[in-house]
C-alpha cells in the first residue's frame, strides 16, 4: 500500500478509507495574493520584473532566455522553466547542462528572496485566521462534491460519491507545487474548525456530505451527512519557502531516465525529487485526484502521466478505479469549454497516451470550471 492503512485500532467504527490525492498549483498562490491585493504576485512575469528592479546579472543564461522570449512576442516569455528546457535545445543555443544549471542556482536564490515578499508572515497570519473563521478547511473537503454538481454536466457518471457512508475515512494528502506555505496555512484543521474527537464518547470528527447542493442526479441530498473521518497532510515535492536550496525549478524527465548517465538529468525535477521512489506508488492506491491551479505544463509531465495510468487501470479485485477532478479557472466573459480543459490535459500526457482507452478514461474525469465571479467551495478565498 502506498498510503499508510488505517484500521479500527486507529478509528473504531472504520468502514471504508478513500485515499484523495489533491495536487495545488500556482493558481492557488495567484488566487489568495489577488484577494487579499498583495503588492507582489507569484507570477513569473511580476518576478522576472523584480529581478530588471534590483539590477540582477543580465549575463544569466535563464535572464537572458526569458528577454529573448518577450522580444520575440512569445505567450508564455516569462515561464523560468521552459526557458531552462531551451536552452538545452538548438533554439536555445545548445548551452551545457553544468552551464544552465548554475544559472539556475542563481534564480533559486532570487526567487527565494523575492517568495518573502510575495508570502510574508503577516499575509500568512490573514489566510490562517480567514481559513478559521470560515471554517473554509474542513468545508473544503466535506462539501466538494457540490463544485462538481454545479460545474460539470456529467455528475451523472461521477461514482465516488456512491461509495461513500458513515463511519468512511477521507484520507488527504496536498501535493503542493507551490513554494510558499499559503496552501499549507489554509488547509491545517485548527481548533476553531476541527476538533481530533468531537464528541464524548463516538470519536467521528468530520462530516461529508456527498450531495450538498441537492443534484437531482447526486448520491443522496443537501440534508445527507456521512458521521466519518478525516485526515490529511501537505508535502512539497520541489521544495518550500523556508530553505532556499530545496527550490526546485527544472524540466520533466522521461519515465525511462538514466538518473546515473542521462547529461541533462541536473536540470529535472523528477530526478531531484526522487519521484519514482518517493511517489510513484501512491498513485495505484489513490481513489480519487483532484487538480487545481495547474497549467498542466510539461514541466510537471511526470505526475499528469502518473495519474493517467492510474485512471487507465482496469481492477480485477473489486477495488473502485480512480476517478479525477479537474478545477479549471477561466474568466467569466470566455469560459473554457469542458473539451478544451481535456485536451490540455491529454495532450500533457501525450507520452503515455493510448488513443483506444481514451473514451474510457474522460468517463472518469469531471472538469469544473470557475471564476472569481462564481467561485468554487474547494480552496476557496473569502
Amino acid at each position: 500500500m502506498g498510503y499508510r492503512a488505517f484500521t479500527t485500532a486507529e478509528y473504531s467504527a472504520l468502514r471504508r478509507q478513500h485515499n484523495i490525492m489533491v495536487l495545488v498549483g500556482n493558481g492557488f498562490d495567484i488566487q489568495v495574493t489577488r484577494r487579499y491585493a498583495s503588492r507582489f504576485s507569484p507570477r513569473y512575469p511580476a518576478f522576472y520584473y523584480y529581478l530588471l528592479s534590483r539590477d540582477f546579472d543580465s549575463s544569466n543564461l535563464v535572464v537572458q532566455q526569458m528577454a529573448a522570449a518577450k522580444e520575440d512576442g512569445e505567450q508564455n516569455w516569462s515561464d523560468v522553466e521552459a526557458a531552462i528546457g531551451r536552452l538545452i535545445t538548438p533554439e536555445g543555443g545548445w548551452h551545457s547542462a553544468d552551464a544552465v544549471y548554475e544559472a539556475t542556482l542563481a534564480i533559486q536564490a532570487a526567487f527565494s528572496e523575492y517568495l518573502d515578499l510575495v508570502a510574508p508572515p503577516a499575509l500568512l497570519a490573514r489566510v490562517g485566521e480567514d481559513s478559521a473563521k470560515g471554517s473554509l478547511a474542513v468545508k473544503s473537503m466535506a462539501d466538494f462534491i457540490g463544485d462538481v454538481a454545479k460545474g460539470s454536466r456529467t455528475v451523472g457518471s461521477f461514482a465516488f460519491p456512491e461509495e461513500t457512508n458513515h463511519y468512511d475515512l477521507f484520507n488527504y494528502l496536498f501535493v503542493n507545487f507551490n513554494y510558499t506555505p499559503l496552501l499549507d496555512d489554509y488547509v491545517f484543521r485548527d481548533a476553531q474548525q476541527f476538533r481530533p474527537q468531537a464528541h464524548r464518547y463516538a470519536d467521528r470528527n468530520f462530516m461529508f456530505r456527498p450531495n450538498p447542493t441537492n443534484h437531482p442526479d447526486g448520491y443522496g441530498n443537501q440534508e445527507t451527512g456521512w458521521s466519518s473521518y478525516v485526515r490529511s497532510e501537505v508535502i512539497h515535492p520541489h521544495g518550500q519557502q523556508p530553505i532556499p536550496r530545496s527550490l526546485l525549478f527544472g524540466m520533466d524527465a522521461p519515465d525511462n531516465l538514466a538518473p546515473g548517465r542521462d547529461p541533462n538529468r541536473q536540470l529535472m525535477k523528477p530526478y531531484w525529487a526522487m519521484n519514482r521512489i518517493e511517489y510513484a506508488h501512491l498513485f495505484p492506491d489513490t481513489r480519487l485526484f483532484i487538480i487545481f491551479g495547474c497549467s498542466l505544463g510539461e514541466s510537471d509531465g511526470w505526475w499528469w502521466r502518473r495519474i493517467y495510468e492510474a485512471l487507465n487501470r482496469q481492477t480485477n479485485d473489486g477495488t473502485p478505479m480512480s476517478e479525477l477532478i479537474i478545477y479549471w479557472w477561466s474568466p467569466v466573459a470566455s469560459p473554457a469549454s469542458r473539451e478544451e480543459v481535456l485536451g490540455t490535459f491529454f495532450a500533457s500526457v501525450a507520452a503515455a497516451l493510448d488513443e483506444p482507452k481514451r473514451a474510457s478514461v474522460e468517463d472518469r474525469i469531471q472538469v469544473v470550471v470557475y471564476s472569481d465571479e462564481i467561485p468554487p467551495v474547494f480552496l476557496a478565498t473569502p
